[in-house]
Order: structure tokens, then C-alpha cells, then sequence
């Protein structure tokens, strides 16, 4: 398999037909702003990536941590200290696949550990996430078409994966649909923005199960929000980028589960966001 085919399979379910690197180590920031009388949070991302190019297909595999700081800026009546600090480790197996000249096929499984380890590692800290998606590509762009469960999007439940990316021309990119829409800009060799719309947020267990009100007992969180935002990015050199995100985030829920159900609801505000992130890709871009 040529070298160049293999990173386009690498990146082909989160670009949208332009050529791209292998990201080896991705390391990132977020926290939302003006938090009064509303939770906030601040999370911490590291990601490392191994990719195998095999004879029929490409091999992924991913090692993720990352750490999510809940600042309660409310009049809560209950003790927050158990739930102000939650952690996530994550192995994701990956593999892509061409079927014919048309289609492909992308899959992967993540094992997944979400937790406030408060008292230990037990089974309920343990998640399976993972995806399933078919590729149509043509000349005009590739619609993608599948499935994902994912707790990184705030939610216990699978999402249809339904987009389509188009390369309208060297500088303008997009991507269409669920989960995740954005549309890039290329200013030259070295930076480049782009404008997305996302979900974002965290499903995680309760070691320490926590009681409210003296009846309920809640064994999960979950933290969802909807991120709208401008990305810019800016080459330093030919392995390492940086880059400054900021944007708006809109119906956000937090809340404590029972068996799946809400028991208690943070109160939470639209507000705004900032990011950063730094990371390093193997091989440079290059032109055919």
C-alpha cells in the first residue's frame, strides 16, 4: 500500500478529502468563562496514537487520559467534594478498509474507564465505547454513514453517524452532518482556521455512590453541551502545531443518574469557551 493512501485512511473519517499527517501526540486544554451561579468545567486531554499500515487495511491504536475539573459556582446544599474531580483513561483499537473503489469501512473499539476513584477500581468505573461507519467516496466528496457510542459526547447512547465532506478547492474544506460539522480555511502553508459545531462532555461513574436528599442514591454523571467555536491553527515547524480555539456552548445539562435516570440537575448556563492544544504529526503534508 502506498505510504500517502495509508495516512488518507488514517484521517478519512474526520477530514474532509484533503491530505493530511499522522498525529502521533495530541495534548489539550478547554475551560469554560463567566461560571457565576452556573457550573463550569475545565478539562485536560493527552492522546497518543500508534498506526500499522497492514497489506489490506490500516491498524490504529490509541491510548487517551484525560481529566475533567468541575467548578460548582452554585448555592449547592450538598457536599461536592467527591464530584469535583473525574478521570478518564482510554485504549481505542482501530481498523479502516477499502471494500471496492467506492466504498469503505471504518470500525473501532474502545475500552474505557470513567471514574472519580474515590474508593478504587471497580467494574462500574468500566465503559465500552466504539464505532462503525461506511464510506462512499467520489470525486465530488464522501458521505459517511454509521453508528457511534461515545461517553466523550456526554450521553449513554449510541449516535448516527450521517455527513458528507467536499475538497471545494486548495483552500476551502467541509464536513456536513452528525456528529460533528465544520468548515475549513486554509490560509497558506503554515495556518489555517476552521469553524465547527460539536458535541462535548463526559459520562462517568461514582465510586462512592452519592446520596441526595437522604432517599436517592446517584452512581452516575453526565455532563453534555453543544460547542460551536472558531479554531486557528499555526504551524511551528514541520512536526509540531499549535493551536487556539474559542466559541460559545449552548444546551448544556449536567446531572446525577439513578439506573439511568436523572435524580438531580446542576443548574447550568450558556456560556462561553478557550482552548489550546499542541501536537506533533509524523509526516509533513505534501503535494502530489
Amino acid at each position: 500500500m502506498d505510504l500517502r493512501l495509508g495516512v488518507f485512511f488514517l484521517m478519512i473519517f474526520s477530514t474532509e478529502g484533503k491530505a493530511q499527517n499522522i498525529e502521533i501526540f495530541r495534548a489539550d486544554i478547554s475551560s469554560t468563562l463567566n461560571n457565576s451561579n452556573s457550573v463550569g468545567l475545565r478539562n485536560a486531554t493527552i492522546n497518543i496514537n500508534l498506526p500499522l499500515i497492514l497489506k489490506k487495511g490500516l491498524l490504529t491504536n490509541s491510548m487517551l487520559f484525560s481529566k475533567y475539573y468541575v467548578d460548582y459556582n452554585t448555592d449547592e446544599t450538598m457536599n461536592t467534594t467527591t464530584i469535583e474531580s473525574f478521570k478518564t483513561l482510554k485504549y481505542t483499537l482501530g481498523y479502516f478498509t477499502k471494500i471496492n473503489d467506492t466504498w469503505s469501512f471504518k470500525t473501532n473499539i474502545s475500552p474505557t474507564i470513567s471514574s472519580n476513584l474515590e474508593s478504587g477500581l471497580t467494574m462500574d468505573d468500566v465503559f465500552l465505547n466504539g464505532s462503525m461507519a461506511f464510506i462512499k467516496s467520489s470525486k465530488k466528496g464522501s458521505l459517511h454513514l454509521g453508528l457511534v457510542y461515545n461517553t466523550g459526547f456526554g450521553t449513554n447512547k449510541p449516535i448516527p453517524i450521517i455527513s458528507y465532506s467536499r475538497k471545494v478547492n486548495n483552500v476551502i474544506s467541509y464536513m456536513l452532518g452528525m456528529p460533528v460539522t465544520k468548515i475549513e480555511y486554509t490560509i497558506n502553508t503554515t495556518n489555517e482556521t476552521n469553524f465547527y459545531l460539536k458535541p462535548k462532555g463526559f459520562y462517568s461513574n461514582i465510586s462512592d455512590n452519592l446520596i441526595i436528599n437522604t432517599v436517592d442514591n446517584a452512581e452516575k454523571i453526565k455532563y453534555r453541551t453543544i460547542q460551536t467555536g472558531l479554531s486557528y491553527s499555526h504551524a511551528i515547524n514541520e512536526y509540531w502545531k499549535l493551536s487556539l480555539d474559542a466559541g460559545y456552548q449552548f444546551s448544556s445539562k449536567y446531572e446525577l443518574l439513578n439506573n439511568n435516570k436523572s435524580i438531580y440537575e446542576f443548574e447550568t448556563k450558556d456560556s462561553f469557551f478557550v482552548g489550546l492544544n499542541l501536537k506533533f504529526e509524523l509526516l509533513k503534508n505534501k503535494k502530489n
